[in-house]
């Protein structure tokens, strides 16, 4: 019986990309170590062979089959280099085996291929993904762009605003945040720089160790790191974690909105549920924003997974092992945040809004929400400390069981109706949305 000690292999498993696995991992070990011995052939250190023999006899290499080695040499690193001579042996290329990670410390190799793994993940997913997340969020703009909202801060009725704008101001954080998260994605780093990192190893070989680092981290679609010591900095992956994670944040506050939106006192959003689900194993009247909370509850784990890369930062001298264990679970912050947007473009697929409940809302808060446009209105028409004027007849208003703006158009000043008041009020509202989904047709970048 094959045990699973992470939820990561189990609940979530479907959902999930192969580039984060430990199996992509392993691949992308083999790729450096391959890009690594075309160098040396480029260089005239190994003998040469045919790329594509070298693709069929490291093509399927196992996690077993380097466990099995690794359990003798007690060196994961080790383990896969012996793998890899063992398969270029059986393959009648020996001469070509002797040369198999020699130049390299097992970091180049690690740290190289964590970083190559997780760019793979952006280029074939990561960024298909974000892409998913950013038309759902722009097409509920265009949907409810026109949709009255009342407007909340401390959990208490502002000001009228416009549904469309929750989505729309979504998807513009993570439009920022995308830009920053491309270029850091384009400057993940790889190393070849030997034991310490000074490139004593590399120079024994070579004349220029570092113009050869950087021809063989080209072929990776990586730049070097001259600050690389046994070990690459972990700053550039740090970077793109922290980036990712921030736009998981933006998610996890849009699902926290939306959650509360569909509180059973509110209601005036609701998660769509599929013929046949269940909201409550004792409770069949539950419609439960549950995949919401499980993006709320998914943050969490990108929060904790990013504490353990920032203190992935310090170090002793050249190299330690205090990154070993926790540099294997580098992943997780990305595996949270992926699992996290994923469920968010599920949400927006099925999400249903309830106007009905939006305008009892908005005719329920009254003309307290306009609190703010009278004091505005007073201040322009010269009423001395007009904000105190309003504060007043707010208090008055709500003992007395009036509405605010007949309180204060019976001191004469005001002449406005609330109607016109409130078609004034929503031209800044219909501006911002409107300029943000020009920026999106327009493709801002």
């Amino acid at each position: 019986m094959e045990l699973n000690f992470s939820p990561w292999d189990t609940r979530y498993r479907k959902i999930l990309p192969f580039e984060l696995s430990e199996e992509a991992w392993t691949e992308a070990q083999i790729h450096v170590e391959t890009a690594w011995l075309e160098t040396l052939m480029e260089e005239g250190l190994c003998p040469q062979m045919p790329r594509t023999d070298l693709d069929r006899l490291w093509r399927g290499v196992t996690k077993k089959e380097i466990e099995d080695v690794e359990s003798r040499t007690q060196h994961a690193t080790r383990a896969l280099v012996e793998v890899l001579e063992a398969r270029l042996v059986a393959g009648g290329f020996k001469s070509q085996a002797a040369w198999v990670h020699v130049g390299l410390t097992s970091f180049d190799t690690v740290d190289t291929a964590n970083r190559l793994r997780l760019k793979t993940y952006f280029l074939k997913t990561g960024f298909g993904l974000l892409d998913r997340l950013q038309k759902s969020l722009q097409e509920w703009t265009q949907r409810s762009g026109q949709t009255p909202q009342v407007g909340r801060t401390h959990g208490q009725w502002a000001v009228p605003s416009l549904l469309g704008l929750l989505f729309a101001e979504s998807a513009e954080r993570l439009r920022v945040l995308r830009q920053g998260l491309s270029a850091d994605v384009s400057d993940l780093r790889g190393q070849a720089s030997g034991a310490v990192g000074g490139y004593q190893g590399p120079g024994l070989l070579f004349a220029d160790p570092l113009q050869v680092e950087e021809r063989f981290l080209k072929r990776l679609g990586l730049k070097p790191h001259l600050g690389s010591t046994q070990i690459l900095p972990p700053e550039d992956l740090i970077q793109v974690a922290h980036r990712f994670s921030m736009m998981a944040g933006v998610v996890a506050k849009l699902a926290g909105d939306l959650r509360h939106l569909a509180r059973s006192e509110i209601g005036e959003v609701s998660e769509g549920m599929s013929a046949g689900q269940v909201g409550s194993s004792t409770m069949p009247q539950k419609k439960n924003p549950w995949n919401l909370e499980h993006i709320c509850s998914l943050h969490k784990v990108v929060i904790r997974s990013r504490l353990a890369l920032d203190l992935d930062l310090v170090s002793e001298h050249q190299r330690d092992l205090t990154n070993s264990a926790s540099g294997r679970f580098a992943m997780d912050v990305f595996l949270a945040s992926h699992a996290l947007m994923d469920r968010m473009v599920q949400v927006l697929a099925k999400l249903q809004v309830h106007t009905r409940s939006l305008e009892q809302h908005l005719k329920a808060a009254g003309s307290s929400v306009f609190a703010e446009a009278y004091y505005i209105l007073g201040t322009q028409a010269g009423i001395p400390m007009a904000h105190n004027v309003v504060r007043e007849a707010s208090r008055e208003a709500e003992s007395k069981g009036l509405k605010l703006g007949d309180v204060l158009r019976s001191q004469s000043w005001l002449k406005d109706s609330d109607d016109e008041i409130h078609e004034r009020l929503m031209q800044g509202p219909r501006r911002k949305l409107e300029f943000l989904k020009q920026r999106f047709s327009e493709g801002h970048s």
